[in-house]
Parts: structure tokens; sequence; C-alpha cells
């Protein structure tokens, strides 16, 4: 609709141009419907104007537009004043020019043409025949033409209709103009076009962008199971599970499930008969926070409460030993590896308890090891992305 506006004011405004200078021609000369007079330096010239139509010469038929022919060849006065001669003598200057060649007529044209701004040339036949046959009647009865004829006795020049030159140099200029319009709205959709497709592509490398991130950041559920060495001895194993996105959380349990075997022999109390067995009993939990940086690394840290109690089988059954009896606060630190699917993963584990009996704070260091899996599960996110517009000034 725009494209349709602009094409017809220029249209319109082209029209109006046209009408005009055609109405308004300018001061190069005064003229009427039939003659012209010009001045060009000081030797006036009497034009007379030519009307268009069809024309015959020769057997020939041609179309000719609005001309004017001067009524006079050519004097010497105008020649020397062009040419910086003195030719002629003061009593020839209003005579017509004689005796000279074609190139000097042509030279003489073109400094006329270059000094009075103006275009005259020479007649072709064609327009000296239509303007003999319009009422002009040279007193010497031929003339020199662009197509024949010789400037023994004189020649006579020729100018086209300025008004129509004005005209045509407006409406070309004004073609010119469209010309340059179309081109300038061809490029701006060009530009249009590039800069949507521009801002598509950028729309979809940044869902790519965030698609992919999205994949690394999918909540993934990942379980391990654990085996663990202290420094009290202890041994113990148990399982650890959880879920993650950039941060997560995750649950651990640890046991020795009442792990038998001798250990140093010691006299709890008198009547006792000790049998020589004994064992171990380990339970351990912590909740933790897990952070994951990047796909192949995640940090976790933890925090719970351990309990280890150590027993003795006597003749009247299993008895608790109160200064082998733990508990207290336990803490853990670690990473785990991500290849693909499988986890790896690695932690220093930490226990403070205090001795029943002794009422003493103590600490124990300790090493987990684990293996386990991580699944990504899936569910419907759905991302709003905005449209983005590119703006170029």
């Amino acid at each position: 609709m725009t494209n349709t506006l602009l094409r017809a004011s220029t249209a319109c405004i082209r029209l109006i141009t046209v009408i005009l200078i055609a109405a308004f021609p300018g001061h190069i000369f005064a003229q009427n419907d039939a003659s012209a007079h010009i001045l060009v330096g000081n030797a006036p010239m009497e034009m007379f104007f030519v009307p268009s139509g069809m024309c015959m010469a020769d057997s020939a038929q041609s179309t000719i537009k609005n001309f004017y022919i001067s009524q006079q060849p050519v004097t010497w006065q105008l020649w020397n004043e062009i040419m910086g001669t003195r030719s002629g003598g003061e009593a020839g200057d209003s005579l017509p020019v004689n005796n000279v060649s074609r190139d000097e007529v042509e030279l003489f044209i073109l400094w006329l043409n270059q000094k009075s701004g103006m275009q005259f040339r020479l007649p072709t036949t064609m327009e000296w025949t239509c303007a003999v046959r319009n009422g002009f009647h040279p007193d010497d009865g031929h003339a020199l033409c662009s197509d024949g004829g010789d400037a023994s006795a004189g020649f006579r020049l020729v100018m086209d209709d300025p008004r129509e030159v004005r005209t045509a140099e407006v409406i070309e200029k004004a073609d010119q103009a469209g010309v340059a319009a179309d081109s300038t709205r061809k490029e701006e959709r060009e530009s249009l076009s590039l800069q949507k497709s521009l801002a598509q592509q950028l729309r979809a490398e940044r869902q790519q962008t965030r698609q992919n991130r999205r994949k690394v950041l999918l909540p993934s559920v990942f379980c391990t199971l654990n085996a663990a060495y202290t420094s009290m001895p202890q041994w113990s194993v148990g399982f650890k599970v959880g879920t993650m996105r950039v941060v997560g959380w995750y649950f651990s349990f640890m046991t020795n499930f009442h792990y038998k075997g001798a250990f140093d022999p010691f006299q709890p109390n008198g009547h006792y008969v000790l049998t020589g067995a004994s064992k171990t009993s380990y339970l351990g939990a912590q909740l933790g926070l897990v952070v994951r940086p990047c796909r192949l690394l995640s940090i976790h840290i933890g925090a719970g409460f351990g309990y280890r109690a150590l027993k003795f089988e006597s003749d009247q059954g299993w008895h608790s030993y109160p200064k082998r009896t733990y508990y207290g606060p336990t803490a853990a630190a670690g990473l785990m590896f991500h290849v693909k699917n499988m986890v790896l993963s690695a932690e220093v584990t930490s226990m403070a308890y205090n001795l029943n009996t002794l009422n003493e704070m103590h600490y124990a260091l300790g090493v987990r090891m684990g293996v386990g899996f991580c699944i990504p599960y899936h569910h419907d996110v759905k991302l709003k992305i905005k449209d983005e517009r590119i703006l170029v000034h």
C-alpha cells in the first residue's frame, strides 16, 4: 500500500512539473507562436518557428518536432564575435558568411553553443523542406544542411523548441528520480529482509543455546553404592541417593550390618565369662547439598549423625561395652565425576564422637568411595522465548 501511494505521488509530481515548465519556459528568448528573437552577444538573430508534423522530401517521409530556424544566414558580425576574427570588413558585418569550409562552420557552432548556453545546429534536409512548406521563404533559396550542401553562400542555424527540450529534460530527470526511488525501495526491502533473516537466525541460535543449556541442567536422579573406612578403625557400606540440576540434594546412609569379629581382650566385669566373640554396630545418616558447575563434575557436602557400639559375648549373652560406644555429628565433602550415565564418587568423612564414660570429644577421619548411576528424567519444560528485534540505525 505504501509503495503504491509513493508511485502515485511521484507520477503526479512529474506531471505537474511538466505542465508548469511547458507553460512557463523561462526567458531564454522572447518568443510567440510564429517567431523568436535571440540576442547572441551584440548580434541579434530572428528565428522562424516550424511546428511539428509529417514531412516528405526526396520520396522519404518523416515526423519532425517543433524547431526554430534563423530568418537570415549567419552574418560576419556574429561570426567575428564568436570566432575572434575580423573577416568581412566593417561594411560587411551584416552580410552573410561565405567561402568558409564545413569544418569551420562546425567549429563556429561548437563555440557559439559554449558561449550562448544554447543548442544550435545545422538543419537537416527534411527540416529545410518542412520549413519552406510552412511559410519560410529564404532569400537565397538554399541552405547548408547537416546532411548535404556547402557554406559558400552562407548558412542558417536551427534549434529545437526549448519548451520541448526542457520538458524532455524534466521527464528524464523525473524518470531518473523514479528509478532512484525504486532502487532505494528495493535496497530498503533487501535491508529489511536481511534484518529479518538475521533476527530469525539470532533467535534460532539463542533457542538452540537455551535448549543445550536445558539439556545440561536437566534434573537428574543419581544413586551410588558406597564403602567407607575410618580411623576408629571401622568398615561400613551403604548408599547415597539424590537429585540435582545446578543445585540439588542427597541423602546418605551407612552401616556395617553388625560386623562380627575378634577384638583386643579386656576385663569389663569379673563375673563375665567371655566367649571371645564380638561385633561392631554402626549406623550413620547424612543430608547434603550438591552443586553441579559443569556436565562432568559435581561437588557435594553434607552433615548428619553417627552411632557406633562395640559389643561382646559372654555366657550371659551379648553386652555393650560403654567405653566403646560412640555417637556424634558427622560431616562429608567430596566430588562426583559423571561419565555419561555413570557416577564415580570420592569423599572425605569425619565424625566427632564422645566417650560416654570419659566425657571426652574425639575425632575420626575416613575415606568413602562409591560407584553408581545418574539418569536425567525428562519433563515438559516450555521455554518462553520472546521475539527480539534488531534495530539498524
